[in-house]
């Protein structure tokens, strides 16, 4: 065993049998409970997206010690936020509300102000978020 395998693995429970897998080395994965297989978290961010469901605390206190930018959490809110429909962007959203960094998303968050494709509450509520951010 050489010292990336001694290192502690982070697991995070998804969904649907699905598990989040950190090494310790920066690398995530996404494991399957009944096949065991394993896929790279940032090829499979539509995987990852129940974890909106839950607060950000409670997510982010699963992985002690570990500094969000270094998870896949910050892709998987950019692709929450440009996914289809609503309910995944109102997921992000909420996430944004909740106080998860809105610095990086300033660009997508503007996009979704000025989009016609999205109702006048998400729209509204863009605009807030991006206000707010433009302003702290």
């Amino acid at each position: 065993m050489g010292a990336a395998d001694d290192r502690p693995h982070l697991t995070l429970r998804i969904s649907n049998g699905l598990v989040l897998v950190g090494d310790g080395t920066g690398t995530w994965l996404i494991q399957g409970a009944a096949d065991g297989l394993v896929y790279p978290a940032g090829d499979r961010l539509v995987w990852l997206l129940p974890l909106l469901a839950r607060p950000p605390s409670e997510v982010t206190a699963a992985l002690p010690d570990v500094p969000v930018t270094d998870t896949p959490l910050p892709a998987l809110v950019r692709f929450a936020l440009t996914a289809w429909g609503e309910h995944w962007p109102t997921l992000a959203l909420d996430w944004l509300a909740a106080g998860w960094p809105t610095l990086n998303l300033l660009d997508v968050l503007a996009d979704m102000k000025d989009s016609r494709e999205l109702s006048q509450p998400l729209r509204y509520r863009a605009l807030r978020l991006c206000h707010a951010s433009a302003h702290a």
